[in-house]
């Protein structure tokens, strides 16, 4: 028998409402490891079923290191080395280096030459018979033995790589030889690489040399000839020029000069005509003329005014006359830039402006004195100076307008001068381009044979073992004893085989479908947890001429008459507690059912200790043995003789006659009596109502214990004549299903489930794995919390009588009607009272 409790359940219970009382089963909180830690306490309970295929694990790893023959590894250490120098990725932004990557130094390690001239290396020579000469036989053994590998991850930005090279097998004479045969290999083919890779690379520069000189020898004499025939002219530094373009600039850049100076004049000429029209005084046009043009004009004697006309006629032939000389003077300083001052063509151009200055000169000269001459003929004596001054204004008007004129000739003809210009060096456009043309492609010419040449020379330079070097870092060592390892094989084995344990064990912790945690049970049924009630080792005092005791024919196992004080009877009290608040909210509520999915399940001691309990609390109790298949209650009572509940539904006789009394004055007994051949039929008889209705006026409480609910019918015909039911419950395999199906036939008839008792609780779970809480965890602590008696210890304590016809309690003195019991002065029941 099982029985627990919290220890102060029966306290906090006593403050609560009935309504609020599931609050207190609530489990406490779960932790974040609380899946982590239910599968380990899986594992720990079927840990048979790990332990079992981790040592049948470790047995056969042990086998496989027996039948594993000996293997030996010797190894080398080879270095890598690039003469190149690292180049600068632009598409990722990486520098790469000159050595390969390690992919490719091992696909040429496992390689047919490489694989060829370590087979026919001289230190392999004692081996090839055991390969019958035959390479590809060794190429397969040395694909499964032979280890290339290197630390560096990334070997792309590196300039050197140090590899190790190691060959595994069960002769250590072998692995030396392979290891020194396909280092020798790999060198090999690292020289003779370069080297013909050097003597094609220089075969191949030659050749493109011998290709490009011609071509070069021809584009120059192209060059030469076109620079014969072609129309342009070639500054000294041999760039060629377009005449007539540069022609064309210089008189566009004279035309904008010109137009400048015509706005500037015109602009003039409109000032001068508005000061002779607006003016009363031709002296004061005159005048103002002049400040306007930066001039002093005055009207002097004819001979001074001739003789001023002269010159300034003169001077303005001059001028005109060397403004068409321009272009001449123009194409003179061309040349002269061109070719120098003594170019014969510049020397010409010399000779004939000095004579058209001259002539023009004389032509002037001429000019103006005709006008003189003419001026003298046609002279009038007594002509007033403001006559003069209107002439003279009338002359600059005329000046003015000729010189504007002048100009815009002038400006027409650069224009006609700029368009010619400009279809000749059109002409000559071609030209240009086919100069640019060859000039391009005998630098990209001359270009391609200075690299040529410059590489020619770096090859030349570079010695025969440049490039990529192979060294051997240090020389094959001798072959040492690498495997079998036991440890590796028996911790691979027990590895193995606690983790197919592991999972054997969460597959039976699956399947075993019961509850582990009393949030489950909660959870499954809808019922609170009444209490949990420990294994409990039933024990009886025997009775002593001086030391009667009057429980000793009474069930070992009915704790809370046999050991008071003990956690499995805290336990029954608070259950007892919660049950008085359950039925308290009920109207009429005094009978209560005890049943059990299963059998085994303890129902019947967990009624017969409620029982004594509730008479404990001096409260008028009945047990009824319902169970009319296997009367447990009537054995543990001693009343199987006894007439009981039979008797009185076959009319054999009265109720009272079959209530018997115990003990225990508050607690009366009504066995089963004789076992009948149709227990089903007899609950259901209509005496069998009539019979509760009738104890429920005469009884404080009834406690019915029924046979297992999935066993047979019984418990649930009277499930829906009692005011509540009480399931006990013990945790083991399949009480998940069981449970509920049994709260379901509960649900099915009508009846009121008050609670779930769990029987047989572990408090180290370790039976069950059901991870329950309750008094029995401080029941190491229940002696410490009571008080010390010290001297007062052995003074005598009055007995404490409990009657339940008057439902009172007195010191020392028995109630008519009741019987005395002397209680223990830590009991329960004392407390209660």
């Amino acid at each position: 028998m099982s029985i627990s409790s919290d220890f102060s359940s029966e306290r906090q219970t006593a403050y609560e409402s009935p309504l609020g009382r599931s609050e207190r089963f609530a489990p406490p909180p779960e932790s974040a490891g609380a899946d982590s830690g239910d599968m380990i306490a899986s594992i720990w309970r079927y840990r048979w079923a790990v332990l079992v295929p981790a040592i049948i694990g470790a047995v056969a790893g042990f086998i496989v290191f027996l039948k594993t023959p000996e293997t030996f590894k010797s190894s080398t250490r080879l270095m890598f080395e690039s003469d190149r120098p690292a180049v600068f990725d632009n598409m990722t932004g990486d520098v790469l280096g000159g050595v390969p990557s390690i992919d490719i130094l091992r696909s040429q390690l496992f390689s047919d030459t490489v694989i060829r001239n370590a087979f026919g290396n001289e230190s392999f020579e004692v081996f090839r018979s055991k390969f019958d000469d035959n390479p590809g036989r060794f190429a397969g053994v040395s694909g499964r033995s032979l280890v290339f590998e290197t630390d560096l991850k990334d070997s792309r930005s590196a300039s050197s790589l140090v590899a190790t090279l190691s060959f595994e097998g069960p002769d250590p004479e072998l692995c030396v030889a392979a290891v020194n045969s396909y280092s020798d290999a790999l060198q090999q083919l690292f020289a003779e690489k370069h080297k013909s890779s050097r003597s094609e690379l220089l075969r191949l520069i030659s050749i493109a040399t011998d290709q490009l000189q011609p071509k070069m020898t021809q584009l120059e004499e192209r060059y030469r000839e076109f620079r014969t025939e072609a129309p342009l002219v070639w500054s000294e530094d041999g760039t060629a020029v377009n005449p007539h373009r540069e022609r064309q600039l210089y008189l566009t850049g004279r035309r904008s000069e010109l137009f400048e100076l015509v706005r500037q004049k015109s602009l003039e000429l409109v000032a001068i005509e508005s000061i002779s029209k607006e003016a009363k005084s031709p002296l004061v046009s005159l005048a103002v003329i002049g400040e306007l043009v930066g001039k002093s004009f005055r009207v002097p004697e004819m001979t001074q005014s001739r003789q001023d006309m002269r010159e300034g006629d003169a001077q303005l032939k001059q001028l005109q006359l060397d403004q068409q000389l321009i272009p001449l003077i123009i194409e003179r300083n061309k040349y002269a830039a061109e070719f120098g001052d003594s170019h014969p063509t510049v020397k010409q151009l010399d000779v004939e402006l000095k004579m058209m200055k001259g002539e023009l000169k004389r032509l002037v000269t001429e000019q103006a004195e005709r006008i003189v001459e003419l001026m003298e003929q046609n002279k009038v004596e007594g002509v007033d100076p403001e006559t003069r001054a209107k002439e003279a204004v009338d002359v600059i008007l005329y000046a003015s307008k000729a010189e504007v004129e002048l100009l815009k000739q002038q400006i027409a003809e650069l224009d006609s001068q700029i368009a010619s210009e400009k279809n000749e060096a059109v002409k000559l456009a071609k030209f240009e381009q086919e100069n640019n043309a060859i000039l391009r492609e005998i630098d990209r010419s001359r270009e391609l044979i200075n690299q040529l040449e410059e590489q020619m020379t770096r090859v030349e330079l570079t010695e025969e073992d440049g490039g990529i070097r192979l060294l051997e870092l240090t020389a094959p060592s001798r072959a040492a004893r690498v495997g079998p390892n036991i440890v590796m094989m028996l911790g691979a084995g027990t590895f193995f085989g606690m983790a197919l344990g592991c999972g054997l064990a969460l597959l039976l912790e699956k399947n075993a479908n019961t509850f582990r945690d009393p949030d489950e049970i909660v959870e499954a049924i809808g019922s609170p947890i009444l209490t949990h009630v420990p294994f409990f080792k039933g024990k009886v005092r025997k009775s002593k001429p001086n030391s009667p005791n009057p429980f000793e024919a009474l069930d070992p196992y009915l704790a809370v008459v046999h050991n008071p004080a003990s956690v499995p009877a805290e336990a029954i009290r608070s259950c007892r507690t919660s049950i008085f608040f359950e039925l308290a909210g009920i109207q009429g509520g005094k009978i209560l059912q005890i049943t059990s999915p299963l059998p085994g399940d303890g129902k019947s001691t967990i009624a017969g200790n409620l029982a004594c309990s509730i008479a404990q609390s001096g409260k008028k109790t009945l047990l009824i043995d319902c169970d009319l298949r296997r009367p447990q209650i009537s054995d543990n009572f001693d009343a199987t003789k006894k007439a009981g509940l039979i008797d009185v539904l076959n009319g054999d006789c009265d109720h009272i006659e079959a209530i018997h009394d115990t003990p225990l004055a508050t607690l009366k007994i009504m066995p089963s009596g004789p076992i009948p051949a149709n227990p089903a039929e007899a609950l259901t008889l209509p005496e069998m109502s009539e019979l509760l209705d009738l104890l429920r006026e005469e009884y404080d409480y009834i406690i019915v214990d029924t046979p297992p609910l999935l066993v047979v019918t019984d418990p649930s015909i009277l499930a829906s004549s009692v005011d509540g039911v009480v399931m006990a419950l013990k945790i083991r395999r399949k009480s998940k299903p069981n449970t509920k199906e049994a709260a379901g036939i509960l649900r099915n008839v009508g009846a009121r489930l008050i609670g779930v008792v769990i029987n047989n609780s572990d408090e180290a779970a370790s039976s069950d794995g059901y991870k329950g809480y309750g008094y029995y965890r401080y029941g190491r602590h229940t002696n410490r919390y009571y008080r010390k008696q010290g001297t007062d210890a052995a003074k005598p304590r009055s007995p404490i009588v409990v009657s339940g016809r008057a439902n009172s309690l007195r010191a020392g003195k028995p109630i008519k009607g009741g019987t005395p019991v002397e209680l223990s002065p830590i009991s329960g029941a004392e407390r209660d009272v």
